[in-house]
């Protein structure tokens, strides 16, 4: 079932306890997905993160043949990653962020003048035509995204990463003290991402991403160590990381 917005996504989830969804949480070029992140944080111990995923994303230009260009609508992740073509090829045209790139061919279908970053097999879908295909060089275009349910994960194999939501007290030093068992017991983070909390100025909490699972000795002697120094800490899951998908 598509979704409007991320949010729709978790909502759904949330109210379905079988159901699963699947949200962006980082791009190559436009970097995190923030709107997951901040998700995940405010739904932690109700949300769980099932697995990660990453695809190598096919972008194309749709729009009508023989039309000048006004308008290019696309998610903001495909705008910035296609910037300097965009610049090159289309300098004129009014560069609209909206949803998702399915809503950008939508958008770009109701105008003659409009065309859309998106998938290409959207053009079929909407009435468009493949105009181009951007080139960026060498440079990769990849998504990751999680799949996300209500229940955690039950996951043993190798390969797996365990993701993390903590509240640190807010005084010199507590992230510096936060991070020492992970050096110490040498559990590598592969992502931190610090976000505000609402309505709590210069407040912040952490979403974590480490390599490995509280089973092992030395992810489950850190976590212990770091859970100690922390004002709150919550686990999204242990879960697997996947092969890398072709779009």
């Amino acid at each position: 079932m598509p979704c409007p917005t991320i949010e729709a996504v978790f909502d759904r989830v949330l109210g379905s306890a079988k159901g699963l969804g699947i949200v962006p949480i980082e791009n190559s070029s436009g970097g995190t997905v923030y709107d997951s992140v901040d998700l995940l944080i405010r739904h932690a111990g109700r949300v769980f993160i099932r697995e990660e995923l990453a695809m190598d994303v096919r972008i194309a230009l749709l729009g009508r043949a023989g039309k000048a260009i006004t308008t290019v609508f696309s998610h903001f992740v495909q705008i910035k990653h296609h910037a300097d073509w965009l610049k090159a090829r289309h300098p004129r045209a009014h560069l609209r962020a909206v949803a998702s790139t399915a809503l950008a061919a939508k958008k770009a279908a109701a105008s003659k003048t409009a065309a859309a970053l998106a998938s290409p097999g959207a053009a079929e879908v909407y009435g468009l035509e493949v105009l181009e295909m951007p080139s960026v060089g060498r440079s990769a275009n990849v998504t990751h995204f999680f799949t996300i349910g209500t229940e955690a994960p039950d996951f043993h194999d190798e390969g797996k990463k365990t993701a993390l939501v903590a509240a640190l007290p807010n005084v010199c030093g507590s992230l510096h003290r936060f991070l020492g068992p992970f050096a110490r017991q040498k559990v590598n983070l592969s992502r931190i991402v610090s976000r505000p909390v609402p309505g709590h100025p210069q407040t912040y909490v952490f979403f974590l991403e480490i390599d490995g699972s509280p089973e092992t000795p030395a992810v489950g002697k850190t976590l212990r160590r770091a859970g100690a120094l922390a004002e709150s800490m919550t686990s999204l899951g242990t879960y697997p990381v996947r092969r890398r998908f072709k779009s």
